[in-house]
């Protein structure tokens, strides 16, 4: 069942609609049309409560300025390294808005964007169009359907039509929390990657592959969060306090139908597959740098929520030995991603 009600305003008087999509369980997922955010996840632990694992803002805040949330960021997200890159015979330059590179959109970012959002059938479907202003020389007309079914898998379905060439790499910049305590180093974590994209020293992606094994980004097995940073020889990690992740996985090759990374919180009992048609994950730790006050009246600090982010490797564009994100004019990009979260009484 789904449901649509007034989620609040923004600065300039628009409505903000909210919409439920409810499953037999009594687990519930919210979307408000306000950069096609992911709002709330409510799924059962293993002693049948219901809890919020995803971070947010009270109704009534101001969303726009909130920065803990699950947006739809495009219409690339990611960097692009000093916001330049060549399609065939022409050259872009792109807004640069943090130092020297582009990020998640420059002005034109979708996740601060007033989308328009309608039922249809058993999902939600959200829409924008993006008139370029930041370098792309080219509109795109970017839709996002929502769907959560009664195997509490809850469905983003992104497709993003280009009207020029154009670079297209969406994701959801949803943190999760499946404990619901504002700390996630407890989690266990594994992600089907056995390498990750080599970075240059603005830890842009710049060609070629680094193993992860024996790093404190290996998580090709099932690992605490925790014991991962803690392995660190002080090597690792930029940030000595509170260090953080910030990787770009590039996912090994999968079978179809088979997750590509595994989130479990022992305490709960709750886990969560991520499923993707794309080729690379993002692993984001909050660093707490910014302090918010989420959901409940609860203080988001280092470490509130984890992103797992589909979609190309960033700056691949740059890149030609990744998978490339460039699209033709009038071609489409179409792809999935799946969070399936279940209940376990033990560890994975």
């Amino acid at each position: 069942m789904i449901t649509s009600d007034i989620y609040g305003k923004l600065e300039d008087g628009r409505e903000v609609r909210r919409f439920t999509l409810a499953n037999k369980k009594g687990e519930y997922v919210q979307i408000i049309e306000y950069g096609a955010i992911i709002h709330s996840v409510v799924v059962l632990d293993r002693n049948g409560q219901l809890g919020d694992v995803v971070l947010g803002c009270e109704s009534g805040e101001r969303i726009e300025s909130f920065g803990r949330s699950g947006r739809v960021v495009g219409r690339c997200a990611n960097r692009i390294k000093r916001g330049r890159f060549t399609i065939g015979d022409r050259k872009y330059q792109l807004q640069c808005n943090e130092k020297k590179n582009f990020l998640h959109g420059a002005a034109d970012d979708y996740g601060k964007k007033l989308w328009t959002g309608h039922i249809d059938g058993e999902s939600v479907v959200l829409k924008y169009y993006d008139s370029d202003t930041v370098g792309f020389g080219c509109d795109v007309a970017a839709q996002v359907r929502y769907s959560f079914d009664d195997m509490s898998r809850l469905t983003i379905e992104y497709e993003f039509t280009a009207y020029g060439d154009t670079v297209l790499n969406p994701t959801n910049h949803v943190y999760f929390d499946l404990t619901e305590t504002g700390d996630i180093r407890d989690h266990d974590l594994w992600i089907g990657a056995s390498n990750r994209a080599t970075r240059d020293s603005e830890a842009i992606p710049c060609g070629g592959l680094t193993p992860v094994k024996g790093t404190p980004a290996d998580f090709t097995y099932l690992r605490c969060v925790r014991d991962a940073i803690n392995s660190d020889d002080g090597s690792y990690f930029p940030m000595k306090r509170n260090p953080i992740y910030d990787e770009f996985y590039v996912l090994d090759k999968q079978e179809s139908g088979k997750p590509v990374a595994d989130l479990y919180a022992y305490n709960k009992g709750r886990g969560m597959r991520t499923y993707t048609d794309m080729p690379s994950l993002v692993l984001y730790t909050d660093p707490g740098k910014k302090k918010e006050t989420g959901k409940g009246g609860r203080e988001l600090g280092p470490y509130c929520g984890i992103c797992l982010e589909t979609g190309f490797v960033p700056n691949a564009v740059n890149v030609p030995e990744f998978t490339s994100p460039v699209f033709p004019m009038g071609a489409s990009l179409k792809s999935t991603t799946v969070y399936e979260f279940y209940t376990r009484d033990k560890a994975l």
